[in-house]
């Protein structure tokens, strides 16, 4: 398994344990929280556990072609990776802070939008050389 495949895979086994303690936090009963903590639940859930599952197995398991990357991974691999986690913590310490109006997270909240926005992108450049169909013959 690739070093990369690793680190998205446990990773996204980090946020699964912080999203449901999360979750466990934001909805205890009699707790009223002065924070939404439900869009960090969601992200660290959907962002963090299942996306990052989901492309550490692809980049382990999707053929790399005539020109494989090095063990370690590619460029765009670890781009996607350190975006996409970088992305997530921002978003994590912003997000639940702007329903009070508090202008000071909104450069980091836009900030976790665009660094998602290129770990997603980074992902796909890297997958997409890999879907091409099989020759026939």
């Amino acid at each position: 398994m690739p070093k990369i495949s690793r680190y998205f895979i446990k990773s996204g086994m980090v946020y699964l344990l912080f999203g449901v303690l999360v979750y466990g936090l934001a909805e205890f009963p009699g707790t009223k929280w002065d924070v939404h903590l439900m869009p960090v639940y969601w992200h660290m859930i959907a962002l963090g556990w299942i996306t990052q599952i989901i492309m550490g197995v692809s980049l382990w398991m999707f053929p790399k072609g005539k020109n494989p990357s090095p063990k370690e991974g590619s460029s765009f691999a670890w781009i996607a990776y350190f975006a996409l986690n970088l992305g997530l913590c921002l978003r994590i310490v912003s997000e639940p802070f702007l329903y009070g109006n508090k202008e000071v997270f909104i450069l980091p909240f836009l900030c976790s939008v665009f660094l998602q926005l290129v770990g997603i992108l980074s992902f796909v450049f890297e997958i997409w050389p890999r879907l091409k169909p099989k020759p026939q013959g």
